[in-house]
């Protein structure tokens, strides 16, 4: 009936659900290739093996650092993930980069949508237009996220749990490639837009000179807002470092100085 309530289970909050995506996200990049790694000039540099426990290793990905000129005066540098390769076809020669996201699928009938298994394979574009309705802002991020990379291709693979209410065990259901510039096209996702927003914000935090910044969307308003906040913010206090008299007053000077945007 249209009049009745679904009863939403534990697992279908909102905080559930996310903490769910992010897991199939990372283990389905990791599930889909294969041991046979490419091993880059540097090491991983967020990974120290005397803080890991024994055995454990990397996830496999490579960092990529790009650079980009924004302007005469301010260049961009930032670091990028690339999540797998493959070897390019003939005539081509070389190693082609790709991006590997997962699209989950948890309880259909809170979406009102079919099920994917149902039209996985023959309507694979109204899964992927559902998909996009419901996750506009997290597709055009990988996007984004493939183009900033220079991959080649993304990877996109459809997760559908095994039972509606159990949600850690579940089903790779199907997997497309993408080129990122045709999908950032197909999905309305405007390069220069999306350069001309960085610019803006670089723009914004530049005049105010080196140091560390917090922005804060406000939950119920379409606003943002830009927080200076002292350099020692956000970091461990348990790593034996004392302060003293000069860093208290150095953090209330720079307290003093916030400002807001």
């Amino acid at each position: 009936q249209d009049n009745e309530k679904l009863t939403i289970a534990p697992c279908d909050t909102p905080d559930k659900m996310g903490i769910e995506a992010t897991a199939i996200n990372q283990n389905f990049s990791q599930q889909i290739i294969s041991e046979k790694k490419k091993t880059f000039p540097h090491p991983n540099p967020l990974y120290d093996e005397d803080e890991e426990e024994e055995g454990s290793v990397p996830a496999g990905f490579a960092y990529r650092y790009r650079k980009w000129a924004l302007s005469d005066e301010i260049t961009l540098v930032a670091r990028t993930e690339l999540h797998s390769y493959m070897k390019k076809t003939a005539p081509k020669k070389g190693l082609s980069y790709m991006t590997v996201y997962a699209l989950n699928e948890a309880n259909p009938k809170l979406s009102g949508s079919p099920s994917w298994r149902t039209k996985i394979d023959t309507s694979r574009g109204s899964v992927l237009a559902t998909a996009l309705k419901n996750n506009a802002c997290k597709m055009g991020k990988w996007t984004a996220q493939t183009i900033l990379a220079g991959a080649d291709q993304m990877k996109i693979g459809f997760v559908s749990r095994k039972t509606v209410r159990d949600p850690l065990n579940h089903d790779i259901i199907g997997t497309q490639f993408y080129k990122p510039n045709e999908f950032a096209a197909q999905i309305n996702l405007q390069q220069n837009n999306m350069w001309a927003i960085v610019k803006s914000f670089v723009d914004m935090i530049y005049k105010h000179g080196p140091g560390k910044y917090v922005m804060l969307r406000d939950p119920n308003k379409p606003n943002l807002q830009i927080f200076s906040v002292p350099m020692s913010a956000f970091t461990e206090d348990d790593d034996g470092y004392e302060y003293d008299e000069e860093d208290e007053e150095e953090e209330e000077e720079e307290e003093e100085a916030r400002a807001v945007f």
